[in-house]
């Protein structure tokens, strides 16, 4: 049955298709919140007898959200299992009325919001795959190969995380969802205000966790050089470019100040909030990259954490055990015990000269991501500008201090657009291997973790392929910039030397 048929029959099989992609939904939906109501909301119980067993994050949200509005301390409340918060207030005031349910109900509330920020994530998605093949004729002819199967491996890639988030309250799917809403609005606004509206949803998940500004930043920046090569070559959409950058920029820097100052000081007094966003800075943003030494911050050194200064960690420390008889590797996983019983031996990796190496590593990265970010701007397109926020949120999990496993879900928006902008240059195997590899890296990173997470299995596989994304990215750049001057005629001749002439 051809859409070109009459629209009844259209309109038949848009029903159909609604339905049956509804069911497919509902079933794992009610699926998933039997799984919460067995398993997860079991863990929001306060166990008094034995705080460990307390597993989730969410209650740390709540009681310091409470602390508030009630008086106390917000970054020294702690909650059943003694975590503390760690970031700016506005989340926390936001969950505060959750705290007046029992910490188990908190908990299920919070899961099944989660559940429908996961299909906002989607849905999100695909709005923005869609606008993506309205604004590009090659993507236009190779969506219907590439779209299922894109959403198949994103999908994939992000499943271990998204549960392992789920499973312990945290925010990670709301900051993912976030990112890509605002990508969207910004890309696909039509009006000022569309456009100021994304910039403002992108400040949030700034707000929420500090590091998103690496992504959000380097998006912009794409935007802005889009906007100064327009104005430079004087091309026919360079206004287009210049409201994109104007309105983006203005929205993430009034959603800022919104979110960080306005909206947290009319909750509980412009000197109050002051005061606390003092507290946050010092004892927080200080210690982010202090060798997981402060019991706030939890143990950064464990194998959990996969970001590349810890990888790395892991990856040398094992070696040293391994080869050279050190230490056990093992041994930096015990960090909170008290050391009148147990004091943790000096690791090669401890040495100053690997601390500063590792720092030069992930300057380096950035600097390459820099370089890269200049060549995207240079395009200037849609699916240029999706794929520097995908690569963005890669060097985010990079660079950070700390990138647990279940930050991974945000490999997500570099699964769906960078294997699409390289199948735009012809590198359709590229594209494909690019897709897959995160997959196969979570997954053994989750399946054998207590193996791959001493050797930095994640963190530094992740780092490989953040570098040979840059690599593909910049020599795809150089050849169509190469091949385009080879297709100018060599007696072409511009208006405005023939007008002088």
């Amino acid at each position: 049955m051809d859409c070109r048929s009459p629209p009844i029959d259209c309109a038949f099989r848009r029903r159909l298709r609604l339905r049956f992609c509804w069911r497919w939904l509902v079933i794992p939906f009610f699926g998933m919140c039997i799984w919460g109501w067995v398993d997860v909301r079991s863990r929001g119980y306060p166990y008094f007898d034995n705080p460990l067993e307390h597993k989730t994050d969410l209650t740390v949200y709540t009681a310091a959200g409470a602390a508030f509005f009630d008086g106390r301390a917000p970054y020294a409340v702690a909650n059943p299992r003694g975590w503390t918060y760690l970031y700016p207030p506005i989340f926390a005031m936001v969950m505060a009325p959750l705290h007046v349910l029992p910490s188990q109900d908190q908990v299920m509330v919070w899961f099944v919001i989660s559940l429908l920020l996961c299909w906002g994530c989607i849905y999100e998605s695909g709005r923005t795959l869609a606008y993506l093949r309205a604004k590009d004729r090659h993507l236009a002819e190779r969506f219907t190969t590439w779209y299922p199967w894109l959403g198949i491996a994103a999908v994939f890639a992000a499943t271990l995380p998204t549960l392992n988030c789920l499973q312990r309250g945290q925010v990670g799917i709301l900051k993912l969802y976030l990112l890509m809403l605002g990508l969207r609005l910004v890309l696909s606004g039509r009006t000022h205000w569309t456009r100021l509206l994304g910039g403002v949803v992108l400040a949030l998940p700034i707000v929420l966790k500090v590091v998103p500004v690496l992504p959000v930043s380097f998006l912009v920046f794409v935007q802005f050089v889009a906007w100064a090569k327009s104005r430079w070559m004087r091309k026919p959409d360079g206004p287009e470019a210049a409201r994109l950058f104007v309105n983006s920029s203005i929205g993430l820097v009034f959603g800022l100040i919104l979110f960080f100052l306005v909206i947290p000081s009319m909750l509980v007094g412009w000197k109050a909030n002051w005061q606390h966003l003092r507290t946050w800075s010092s004892l927080v943003l200080t210690k982010m990259d202090d060798g997981g030494e402060d019991p706030r911050s939890g143990n950064s050194h464990s194998i959990r954490n996969q970001s590349l200064n810890n990888a790395a960690y892991c990856f040398g420390n094992f070696i040293w055990h391994v080869a050279a008889g050190g230490p056990s590797d093992k041994l930096v996983e015990f960090f909170d015990r008290p050391k009148t019983i147990f004091e943790r031996p000096a690791m090669i990796m401890d040495s100053p000269m690997a601390e500063t190496v590792l720092l030069r590593l992930r300057l380096a990265i950035l600097a390459a991501l820099g370089i890269v970010g200049i060549l995207l701007g240079v395009r200037g397109d849609a699916l240029s500008l999706a794929t520097a926020l995908g690569l963005g949120c890669m060097a985010m999990l990079i660079v950070s201090p700390v990138s647990r496993g279940h930050y991974f879900m945000l490999v997500a928006p570099a699964i769906l657009y960078l294997p699409l902008w390289l199948d735009r240059e012809n590198r359709t195997w590229s594209a494909m291997i690019m897709a897959v590899v995160p997959i196969v890296l979570i997954d053994l990173h989750y399946i054998f973790l207590d193996y791959a997470g001493r050797v930095g299995l994640l963190g530094l596989g992740m780092t490989a392929w953040l570098l040979t994304a840059l690599i593909l990215v910049g020599r795809c750049s150089r050849k169509s910039a190469t091949s385009l001057s080879e297709d100018i005629p060599p007696d072409a001749v511009s208006p405005v030397t023939k007008q002088a002439a």
